[in-house]
């Protein structure tokens, strides 16, 4: 990210923000409620469009991309959203949600397709039961397991996880963040943690970046 900058209503959300996330690395992005962290996230994968600066992935400058450019590029980066009941279609089942990208991105077909998904659901931690149920029949923690297997399935190199476990009770937040510790092991992701925990960032982050109003005030080593 580069010089970031984007306005919303008149008013400066992001303000010469610059960042950059190493391979295999877990950035942690702290901030107060309103102080534009979310926006960065946004930003990054496509949702939202800054209005000057740049960003540039494996070398590639994205914003200068149409937006079917951007999202054919940005299948690379994926995100975990904080509320992880919006994030599956409630008429689907949990197979289905993790096959679904693997039919739009043509990545493998038929039972091809279907061995696949029951690998990703198993290095998740997910088993045959969850995954013949609705979204509704879930918890927050197995809901979550789904959407990072649906995001496996695509095979990303950056994760932008926005506050993934702050919703989920204290047990099952910590198992949570060590499965995607675990994978970032096994598969060399990184990961850009949004939170507003302090103390959780400490625990799962190489470093810290700290946002305060929209400016990158200051990055440390854990």
């Amino acid at each position: 990210m580069k010089h970031l900058q984007k306005e919303f209503n008149g008013r400066n959300v992001l303000e010469d923000v610059s960042l950059a996330v190493w391979p295999g690395e877990t950035l942690g992005l702290y901030g107060r409620s309103g102080s534009g962290k979310t926006t960065v996230g946004r930003c990054i994968v496509g949702l939202e469009r800054p209005d000057s600066g740049d960003i540039l992935f494996e070398g590639e400058k994205l914003l200068s991309k149409s937006k079917k450019g951007f999202s054919g590029k940005s299948t690379g980066i994926q995100m975990i959203f904080q509320h992880p009941e919006t994030s599956l279609d409630p008429r689907m089942k949990g197979m289905d949600s993790i096959i679904e990208p693997l039919q739009i991105h043509n990545k493998c077909n038929g039972e091809e397709m279907y061995d696949k998904a029951l690998k990703l659901a198993d290095m998740v931690g997910l088993s045959m039961e969850h995954l013949h149920r609705y979204p509704s029949q879930l918890s927050g923690g197995e809901i979550q397991r789904i959407v990072l297997a649906r995001i496996l399935s695509i095979r990303p190199r950056l994760i932008v996880a926005d506050e993934p476990t702050s919703m989920l009770d204290v047990s099952v937040q910590a198992q949570v963040l060590r499965l995607m510790q675990r994978i970032q092991e096994e598969k060399g992701i990184s990961y850009l943690l949004i939170s507003h925990d302090i103390e959780l960032l400490h625990q799962v982050c190489d470093r810290i970046a700290y946002l305060e109003e929209g400016r990158i005030v200051r990055v440390k080593e854990r």
